[in-house]
């Protein structure tokens, strides 16, 4: 199903999340392009997290290539938020840095990519095997770039109650850094089902 916009396509630039440093300003990035079907990242709601941590996703990364490839955390690194408005689903809200589309009329085109300003910034890996698979659960907690956005009273539109996310990751080294393994490429999920709010502002 095609994600449109509303009026406005959406600019390329990025609701920074906590989890990046404050120095990156509101801007656009360098891009990569989409990965191959090959790397499938997929995304599910779960209404509870274990040990009461309040509602959060389950992720799953399969790599059906020959390598393994390495991912910086954290993952995803940005969300995207859909309203449905007649049989469409119009683009409410994003969070986070990396995997906005470069063009949003291009649904197979590059993203825009997060990159530090420096080495120092050296985040933390995740590895997912050749023919191999990864699934984790995260909420909001420990990762801001989950905050169900459509809760803030300027991402709602008056009569609109369901919502569907997209969840997005591409990430580039400091320049100069070269990290052996890198996902050179982004990703995104399939639209993720959310629970219906109960009523908009």
């Amino acid at each position: 199903m095609r994600l449109l916009r509303s009026a406005s396509l959406l600019p390329a630039i990025f609701l920074l999340s906590p989890a990046y440093p404050a120095a990156a300003v509101h801007r656009s990035g360098p891009y990569v392009p989409l990965c191959s079907r090959q790397i499938v990242f997929r995304a599910s709601y779960l209404a509870d997290l274990q040990n009461g941590n309040g509602q959060g996703f389950l992720f799953r990364i399969e790599n059906r290539t020959a390598r393994p490839i390495k991912l910086a955390e954290p993952i995803p690194s940005s969300s995207h938020w859909y309203a449905r408005v007649g049989n469409k689903w119009l683009w409410r809200a994003s969070s986070g840095a990396g995997g906005s589309y470069a063009n949003a009329i291009n649904e197979r085109g590059p993203v825009f990519a997060y990159q530090p300003r420096s080495a120092s910034a050296d985040p933390e890996y995740i590895t997912v095997p050749a023919h191999g698979k990864y699934e984790w659960t995260s909420g909001e907690r420990d990762n801001p770039a989950l905050a169900y956005r459509p809760g803030c009273d300027r991402c709602n539109y008056l009569g609109e109650h369901d919502y569907k996310a997209v969840f997005a990751y591409a990430y580039l080294p400091a320049a100069g850094d070269h990290v052996p393994g890198l996902l050179p490429c982004g990703l995104r999920t399939p639209l993720v089902d959310m629970p219906p709010k109960a009523q908009s502002r």
